[in-house]
């Protein structure tokens, strides 16, 4: 997977850009069609807001796109925040995917054939 990070007027430090890319290549595992990786990182500039690191995630690939955003006190827990919100997100659409893919079948129990008895009465 391709993982690129962006940062604004910010700087990230190269520990945290190793970090968030082993993270972000770990997500590529539950959805690998998924060949490239955005990642934004940006800091609000209001002092009201104790949520100051932001980081957002936008991945894409093979006509798919998943993304995420949160903000929190520091840069790596931001990037835990986002890779939490990617992996839900990653599951249900592969949950889908199977779905659609292995649709559900009647079982041939007793419910079955009483249903199939009322259906044609």
């Amino acid at each position: 997977m391709d993982v690129v990070i962006a940062h604004g007027r910010r700087r990230v430090s190269d520990a945290v850009r190793a970090l968030t890319r082993e993270k972000i290549e770990r997500l590529g595992r539950l959805c690998p069609t998924l060949d490239r990786a955005e990642v934004h990182f940006s800091e609000e500039h209001n002092p009201r807001i104790s949520d100051r690191d932001r980081c957002e995630v936008v991945m894409t690939g093979h006509g798919r796109t998943v993304r995420a955003r949160a903000a929190a006190r520091g840069p790596l827990i931001a990037v835990d925040l986002v890779v939490e919100k990617l992996e839900h997100q990653l599951e249900k659409n592969k949950g889908r995917m199977v779905g659609r893919s292995q649709p559900r079948r009647r079982t041939a129990g007793p419910l079955s054939s009483l249903y199939d008895r009322v259906r044609t009465a």
